[in-house]
């Protein structure tokens, strides 16, 4: 199946439960918790390519303080052998602001996916056909932009888990 990015949201008494949870438990609340009927939305395989896109580099190296990184791989981190981040509600709207301020049109006719290839990203598929790859970047950055205003609306936190 390879590894996607789902991004889950969580109300308060949730997130204080997975900030409680010990980290070889996380990966199965958080199964649990994708299990609820729209609760979860997946940025599926694009994320690293999503996140190189918008800053430069990789998702395996977020950028401190970055609205941009933060948006793909969230604010906080859990002590998890996984990578499962949080972004709280209360820290949405930069994230929001920073990602309504960019033209990833622009981004994406720049986009020289020979530099994707060469970073590495994961999934291996950047020397496919630029036109797919651009389709497949813009859908990714919708459902990012969306999730993200669907959170902050419903007054809900975010659970990031890159599995």
């Amino acid at each position: 199946m390879g590894i996607q990015a789902a991004y889950t949201l969580v109300d308060e008494q949730t997130l204080d439960r997975l900030v409680e949870s010990a980290p070889e438990h996380l990966v199965d609340e958080l199964e649990r918790l994708e299990l609820r009927e729209g609760s979860t939305i997946y940025l599926d395989k694009l994320w690293d390519g999503l996140h190189f896109l918008l800053t430069g580099v990789s998702a395996s190296t977020p950028i401190d303080d970055s609205p941009l990184s933060e948006a793909v791989v969230g604010v906080h981190v859990f002590d998890s052998d996984d990578f499962i981040g949080c972004t709280e509600q209360d820290e949405l709207a930069p994230i929001i602001a920073a990602l309504d301020a960019v033209d990833v049109d622009a981004l994406l006719a720049a986009a020289d996916f020979t530099a994707f290839s060469e970073a590495g990203l994961y999934p291996r598929i950047w020397d496919g056909d630029d036109d797919a790859l651009r389709r497949e970047l813009s859908a990714a950055f919708t459902t990012l932009c969306l999730v993200h205003k669907r959170a902050a609306a419903e007054g809900m936190h975010l659970i990031i888990s890159i599995l």
